[in-house]
């Protein structure tokens, strides 16, 4: 699929993120409030104040993915809001053809966070037509067959995690794909038990890629993603 697109850049009035320790634990919180109908009024009116009611719950995951998206758009020295861009899934920095569940849904997160920002974001997985089944009517797929051809896209996030003892470590880049120029970056580390979700703490034993390892400890070996095959 070629990609001709041009990259978008944050809305300046939102304000810098404010600086959080690396290490410190993602918080998030859920401020959803029942609004009742006033009975003193002759009709039953039900007032919806946004303040009030909060926005849709969000998980650590979600919170991470805007703390990063905050920084990239502070880094950000050349992406209009006009412009293109597409958010690439986030892959193994030892193997750049794998993923996993955490990265898939980092990825889901990054995309809403950049549309926040007023960004022009695309999404490469809607497919040419929806597909009516006995199972539910799907417009997403990951068959390249099924998928535009030739989208007007010239700015990518790329990025990539390590997992670590400790944690998870991520580097993403906002690349201009027509020479290669990073236009933004941001580098992260979140210790693993901001994760617990996602992160599966160190094991004295542990399977990579069909090897057995075993450490003298558990803080000698490193966090692995839950639901991953081993």
């Amino acid at each position: 699929m070629t990609l001709t697109l041009f990259a978008v850049s944050g809305c300046a009035t939102h304000s810098a993120p404010t600086a959080s320790p690396a290490s410190q634990p993602l918080s998030f919180q859920n401020d959803l409030q029942m609004v009742t109908a006033d009975d003193n009024r002759q009709a039953m009116v039900l007032d919806y104040d946004i303040n009030a009611s909060g926005i849709a719950p969000k998980g650590q995951i979600n919170t991470w993915a805007e703390k990063l998206v905050n920084e990239l758009v502070l880094q950000n020295d050349g992406l209009q809001s006009t412009q293109p861009l597409v958010v690439a899934t986030p892959v193994m920095t030892e193997d750049y053809d794998q993923t996993n569940t955490l990265g898939m849904q980092l990825q889901q997160g990054l995309m809403t966070a950049f549309h926040a920002h007023e960004f022009n974001v695309v999404d490469l997985n809607v497919a040419n037509a929806i597909r009516v089944t006995h199972h539910g009517e799907f417009l997403l797929s990951r068959d390249w067959k099924k998928l535009p051809g030739d989208l007007p896209v010239a700015h990518v996030l790329v990025s990539t995690m390590s997992l670590t003892p400790e944690g998870i470590l991520f580097n993403g880049r906002i690349v201009n794909i027509t020479n290669n120029r990073v236009v933004s970056s941001v580098q992260s580390f979140v210790n693993g038990q901001s994760l617990s979700g996602y992160l599966q703490a160190p094991q004295r034993i542990e399977t990579r890629d069909g090897l057995l390892y075993r450490h003298e400890t558990a803080q000698n070996g490193r966090y692995t993603i839950l639901g991953d095959k081993q």
